[in-house]
């Protein structure tokens, strides 16, 4: 039996209404609106990654020029505490990640963290989670922006103002996002993991052989010297944990890269991959740079070495930095773009008018974020308190948030177990304490994040430590 809405229509109102009507039904729950779509010149298949591929993109966007902030990590914690520290937060995002692969396999719609977020607390929680996303990515792309124009005035000798540097970076970006399927951008992805981990290399040879003398600041502190355990107060504390949680703050865009897999559910050979690969590497880099280098290491760690050896490094990284940016970016630009155009033929069309659409959006993300990385001048500081913010709640607390959703007597885990929800057995009840631990976890780290963040943020100003706006 037809409904009365579609026997009341006409054939000319249908035909207007043809570039309207849904393909799919919008419903972020159960109907993937990615699936089934034609490969054809007339639309772009974007469900054709494998796990390699998305790995790719995970690792691109986990490990990037922060992995140079480990040894400080380290030195702030000391090496035991720093390896312990590492690995037990690793260990936590591991499991965070894979309860986001779960989530995504039982709503099938699910694109991206803001349709986790409708699933579960409807369309305020679509605007919320969304919002978070926007300005997390947005910041990122400022952020690689600024991070990209310190490394071309470290390269350079040109008297080139770091405005002209970052603009050069902004638009080198959004020349790499202009492709609209992750797939397209996965191959750069693997460049970028071998160029930040070329320029890991570099810095830990370079660290191992210079002498003592050659050290930023020596002898001020005495002779190099490296403890297990550290403690130089809570605000240093704090900064490090936050540097870790950050590092690991590649969650954001799983629910993303899982939508254009060919089978979503193997993501999790992905998340293997990268939590694996990242923590051993930044094991390593935090723990032997922080051996040579001791009370004198730096952030990032390459700025520690000799001019010559800076410049190769950061002539290296660079590579990194930009194209990381692009991946983070990339998330925000796709959030946009379904948004407008989830349940019409728009989503998946190649014509004119999207790709329109597209660059205009990936255009509008790159010059938001380099404008806002040169008109505030204590962005670097202002990116800490949006990583304490919205970096944990991505990577831990909305994990607990959404396991307790999908597990309780009317979720799709608990109704699956008989309607009792998280007491069904012994893992359950496990996995309940585990996501409560997360979302307290989060809130503890993000006020912390934020005392430490401000603090900062108001010496440096005492100090007269920040410009005006747009300053070379």
């Amino acid at each position: 039996m037809s409904s009365p809405r579609s026997s009341d229509l006409g054939a000319a109102e249908k035909a207007m209404m043809k570039d309207k009507v849904p393909v799919h039904i919008d419903d972020r729950d159960e109907v993937d609106p990615l699936d089934g779509v034609a490969s054809d010149e007339s639309h772009i298949n974007y469900k054709n990654m494998g796990w390699i591929k998305a790995g790719a993109l995970l690792m691109a966007e986990t490990i990037a020029l922060g992995i140079l902030s480990f040894p400080l990590v380290f030195h702030r914690l000391g090496m035991f505490g720093g390896v312990f520290t590492t690995v037990m937060l690793a260990l936590l995002s591991w499991y965070t990640g894979y309860v986001l692969v779960r989530f995504k396999a039982n709503h099938p719609g699910v694109l991206n963290f803001a349709d986790a977020g409708h699933v579960v607390f409807g369309n305020f929680g679509f605007y919320l989670f969304g919002g978070m996303l926007m300005v997390k990515t947005t910041f990122l792309a400022g952020s690689h922006a600024l991070s990209g124009s310190i490394a071309l005035n470290s390269i350079s000798s040109h008297a080139i103002c770091n405005i002209a540097w970052a603009a050069i970076i902004a638009i080198v970006s959004f020349l790499l996002a202009i492709p609209r399927t992750f797939e397209k951008v996965s191959y750069i992805s693997f460049v970028s993991v071998t160029c930040i981990l070329t320029a890991c290399m570099i810095t830990i040879v370079a660290t191992g052989v210079q002498r003592q003398e050659d050290l930023p600041d020596f002898p001020a502190s005495g002779p190099v010297e490296w403890k297990a355990f550290e403690n130089l107060g809570l605000i240093s504390t704090v900064n490090a944990l936050t540097n870790i949680i950050f590092a690991y703050g590649g969650h954001v865009a799983i629910f993303s890269f899982a939508a254009e897999m060919r089978n979503p559910a193997d993501f999790t050979k992905s998340l293997a991959l990268v939590q694996i690969v990242a923590t051993i590497c930044y094991v390593i880099v935090g723990a032997v740079i922080y051996r040579f280098g001791g009370q004198y290491v730096s952030s990032p760690a390459l700025t520690m070495t000799s001019k010559p050896v800076r410049i190769t490094a950061y002539s290296i990284a660079l590579v990194s930095i930009i194209i990381s940016g692009v991946v983070a970016s990339y998330v925000g630009a796709k959030f946009i773009y379904t948004t407008m155009f989830r349940g019409t033929t728009r989503l998946t069309s190649n014509s004119k008018r999207t790709w329109a659409v597209w660059v205009c959006i990936c255009i509008a993300i790159w010059t938001v974020g380099w404008l806002i990385a040169e008109l505030i001048p204590f962005f670097s500081d202002l990116l800490s308190i949006i990583s304490s913010i919205l970096t944990v709640w991505f990577t831990y607390g909305l994990s607990g948030v959404l396991w307790l959703h999908d597990h309780s007597s009317k979720g799709p885990e608990g109704a699956a177990n008989g309607g009792i929800g998280f007491f069904g057995n012994k893992r359950a009840r496990g996995e309940m304490l585990l996501s409560i631990f997360v979302i307290l976890f989060s809130m503890v780290i993000m006020v912390l994040g934020m005392y430490s963040a401000i603090k900062g943020i108001a010496d440096n100003y005492a100090a007269g430590e920040y410009s005006h706006p747009f300053n070379c």
